[in-house]
């Protein structure tokens, strides 16, 4: 880990991953803004973001962390398996320690969140893209590397699962039966049902309405579903802008877009000059992560 920052790639590729059209568009919009990262593909599941990825082979992804059809932790471990080159950096609704320390363990790059500002977004770009990892300000190191020093009954429940846990946990919160979740992570439906008894014994969650509640209670979840999505500020990138940048949206059968700096409004937000800027250089390993 070191401060220095990382150096500038002059060009790379990028696809997109989010059921949010709106939110896909304004990191298309920062990514062409900045000159440098040129988006191949946007996707809104993460079946086609998977495809996307095996053809395309962009140096960048950013995927939501509850994409629909593969979440960012399946298509992470396909990515995994698949040994593809891509440097996938996920971006979440809240912040939570437990999202941010099981997307690196399971080899993301970074993690950002719906609240970050564009200037967050190309710092992580340019921190990933030089094989650092990148940490939304919102985190600290500490919070996120260090080991659990707190006592048992005051530690976070969510801590105290497993990764597969964790998954089956997030899967059922969000409504999905257990054979479907079988179906879904390639498991049999015994060994989710194991799971979930797992898990719930370790919260002291007796019931499936139970752990709703908590993931509500936590904003992991809500009522009909996601909320609160932000597009990311553009504004501080137009300035000396001009001429047409078009994009592709390479997933589904959206035409070639032109878009222009003077059709978006001009977004006036400072960046938080107080915020821990979260850099990290050299050779990751997924390891480094405590449970």
């Amino acid at each position: 880990m070191a401060e220095e920052p990382a150096q500038q790639p002059t060009h790379a590729t990028v696809a997109l991953a989010d059921d949010f059209i709106l939110l896909r568009e304004g990191l298309a919009a920062i990514c062409e803004l900045s000159g440098i990262y040129h988006v191949t593909a946007q996707c809104a599941d993460g079946r086609s973001a998977l495809e996307a990825l095996l053809e395309t082979a962009p140096d960048l992804a950013v995927v939501d962390f509850r994409l629909p059809g593969l979440s960012a932790l399946e298509l992470l471990a396909e990515v995994q398996r698949l040994g593809l080159k891509t440097k996938v950096v996920v971006m979440a609704g809240q912040r939570d320690r437990k999202i941010a320390v099981e997307v690196l363990r399971a080899g993301g790059r970074g993690v950002l969140l719906d609240s970050d500002t564009s200037r967050d977004v190309l710092q992580a770009f340019e921190q990933v893209a030089g094989d650092g990892i990148y940490l939304s300000p919102a985190f600290s190191l500490s919070e996120v590397f260090a080991g659990q020093e707190q006592a048992p009954d005051e530690a976070d429940p969510l801590d105290r699962l497993s990764t597969r846990e964790y998954q089956v946990f997030s899967l059922l919160v969000e409504g999905m039966r257990a054979k479907d979740i079988a179906a879904r992570l390639h498991l049999s439906p015994k060994t989710v049902d194991t799971y979930r008894a797992s898990l719930m014994k370790k919260m002291g969650i007796r019931h499936v309405a139970g752990l709703v509640r908590f993931a509500m209670d936590r904003e992991l979840r809500w009522p009909g579903g996601r909320a609160r999505e932000r597009v990311p500020d553009i504004g501080h990138l137009s300035d000396g802008v001009s001429g047409t940048t078009a994009y592709r949206s390479a997933c589904n059968d959206a035409p070639e877009t032109a878009w222009t700096p003077e059709s978006t409004p001009r977004v006036l937000s400072a960046a938080n000059a107080e915020g821990i800027s979260n850099r990290m250089q050299g050779k990751w390993n997924p390891a480094r992560i405590s449970r």
